[in-house]
């Protein structure tokens, strides 16, 4: 009687540290994000989630192959536009210098030279705004960051960053997404960046 006792203590002791502890089960698919959400940053979350799944169509773009012109470390001068990073690791940066993210991307390959001061001092406060919005010069680009839980396969990793245009206070999130074919789960990010592509890219939201 005391064996058979003993024997069921036993098997409800483990049972209930069994449960009290549950194995966690790895997976490949990326977690589903829903509403309500604890702050801003799940929200935004939430938001390019959804972009990519109503906005997503793989393409293909080709590298910045002309002269790239770094400024210490944070400027570089792609023709007749720039684009400053801030607060960007170093793998990161080999998105810039090998001239995957570029500004014309954003603006367009225009081929307007630049206006003197004199010429600047003429035109208008509109004038001026919307003359250097559509140069897309002197772009800004902070908070970049890549977007695990969006990318479900070693070959394809997705990314969020914050773009700012002079003159203008609120930046806008971009959405982009680079492919490797070649990548596996043990390839480093800066391998994974240098033998990349990439394959999309889109505007988001206003940061208010």
């Amino acid at each position: 009687m005391k064996l058979i006792l003993t024997i069921l203590l036993l098997t409800f002791s483990f049972g209930c540290k069994s449960q009290n502890n549950p194995e966690k089960v790895e997976t490949d698919k990326t977690t589903e994000l829903k509403p309500p959400f604890k702050n801003q940053g799940e929200q935004e979350n939430y938001w390019t989630q959804e972009l990519f799944k109503k906005e997503y169509k793989k393409q293909s773009y080709e590298l910045y192959l002309n002269e790239i012109k770094e400024k210490d470390g944070t400027e570089f001068i792609y023709d007749n536009k720039s684009l400053s990073i801030y607060g960007i690791d170093e793998p990161l940066k080999l998105l810039f210098k090998k001239g995957i993210l570029y500004p014309q991307l954003i603006s367009g390959f225009t081929t307007e030279n630049r206006k003197t001061e004199k010429e600047l001092d003429s035109l208008s406060v509109s004038e001026r705004y919307f003359y250097e919005l559509s140069r897309g010069d002197n772009l800004t680009i902070t908070n970049l960051e890549e977007l695990d839980f969006l990318s479900n396969s070693p070959k394809t990793k997705r990314f969020r960053f914050w773009l700012g245009r002079p003159k203008s206070v609120n930046p806008q999130i971009y959405i982009f997404e680079l492919t490797n074919e070649n990548a596996d789960k043990n390839t480093k990010l800066k391998e994974f960046i240098m033998n990349s592509k990439l394959t999309f890219l889109k505007e988001g939201w206003i940061i208010i």
